[in-house]
């Protein structure tokens, strides 16, 4: 078994590398998830689909990567990152028949999606995040006491 690091990067920058794997692996799942869910979704796709292009920039040794494809069935997905995080776009039409595209960035503060198809958080919840913020904790202990 080989000893070497998977990322080929200067130890320094291990962490970043696992840390940058660790963002990318979701969003390859959610890729796959997004293109073949079910036998529903995989009887709305063509099944005779080709690729048009594909083009797909390995990491350098300092971690710049960039991808791109497009098959004949209407999916697009464009994609780029470094040791800092990743920037993509997706698009691909829905058994129903919808555009959907989605942009997303993948950095230190997580995976961040954006797209009209997206659920956006209802109002509700930051209203309560807005709450429990300003709100200090309760010492039940304390509390009890009075």
């Amino acid at each position: 078994m080989s000893n070497k690091n998977f990322c080929s990067l200067p130890p320094s920058k291990t962490n970043t590398c696992v840390h940058l794997v660790s963002l990318v692996i979701p969003l390859l799942v959610v890729l796959c998830l997004c293109v073949g869910y079910s036998d529903a979704v995989a009887k709305a796709l063509d099944r005779e689909a080709y690729t048009i292009y594909y083009n797909n920039k390995t990491p350098n040794k300092d971690g710049d990567y960039n991808f791109d494809f497009q098959t004949s069935n209407g999916i697009t997905v464009k994609g780029a990152g470094n040791v800092n995080g990743a920037v993509g776009a997706v698009q691909y039409v829905s058994p129903e028949g919808l555009p959907i595209t989605w942009t997303y960035v993948a950095d230190s503060d997580g995976y961040h999606p954006t797209g009209d198809h997206i659920p956006m958080r209802p109002e509700y919840v930051d209203r309560a995040l807005e709450y429990i913020r300003t709100h200090p904790q309760v010492n039940e202990e304390e509390s009890r006491k009075l």
